[in-house]
């Protein structure tokens, strides 16, 4: 994750899906009775045009009052990971932010544990996604396969983000969803969404047993709105 990413078409996607799992603060009746902590894998900005695409008008009818709030923070140049923490759009009170990098990936990871302890469910967001075998050792832009055990061991359900690359996107999601399976030793494939819109993505969805039922129905919910019904996202792996 990076600053510059706060308000793009990638993040309407991605704090849209876990309004819909996990409750649209404003609505108080549409919350999800568990817990949820993010932790962000902050890292430090890069150049480039990747965030640019602000303009998406079109998914506005998914969730309005997010689509409002994030045009907001792009129109008033406050595009920081720091303003959706405070500003209660996401149904979370527990976030894990310090900046991340490599060289104290060790220290770092023990502050996410701790500050992730409270809550059922953890939305694990590196800056690219699940690391494989083709990805530089200690890539400080993936999340570890060993910090995903670690998170699941201690009793949470996960939901994960990945970058997708620009062909093949299904096969990829069908094998990191394989992967999953063996790293937490799953009955079966996790959940898998495969989101559409600019760059594409995918966000793996792993239930504790306790948890199974919750947010399976959450999930139905979610197939019913206007971001499955409407294309914008597709069901890769479900229920």
């Amino acid at each position: 994750m990076q600053d510059r990413y706060v308000g793009d078409i990638g993040d309407f996607g991605k704090y849209g899906l876990l309004r819909a799992l996990f409750g649209r603060p404003e609505e108080p009746d549409s919350g999800c009775v568990l817990s949820l902590a993010v932790a962000w894998y902050l890292n430090v900005e890069e150049g480039g045009s990747d965030g640019n695409k602000t303009k998406y008008l079109e998914l506005k009818e998914c969730d309005p009052h997010l689509y409002e709030f994030l045009q907001g923070l792009i129109d008033s140049g406050k595009r920081k990971v720091s303003e959706i923490e405070q500003s209660g759009i996401l149904p979370s009170d527990l976030y894990h932010s310090v900046p991340f990098s490599s060289s104290v990936r060790t220290k770092w990871f023990k502050s996410a544990l701790e500050a992730t302890e409270e809550a059922e469910v953890v939305f694990v967001d590196p800056d690219n996604g699940i690391a494989t075998e083709n990805t530089p050792v200690g890539s400080p832009k993936h999340v570890l396969p060993y910090e995903l055990v670690r998170f699941y061991e201690r009793g949470k359900s996960l939901v994960i983000y990945h970058h997708l690359a620009r062909t093949n996107a299904q096969t990829l999601i069908k094998s990191l969803g394989k992967q999953l399976q063996e790293l937490l030793d799953l009955p079966c494939l996790p959940w898998a969404l495969w989101y559409h819109r600019g760059t594409a993505r995918a966000y793996f969805i792993v239930p504790r047993d306790e948890h199974k039922t919750e947010l399976e129905k959450r999930l139905q919910g979610f197939y019913d709105s206007p971001w499955v019904k409407q294309g914008h996202f597709e069901l890769v792996t479900s229920p």
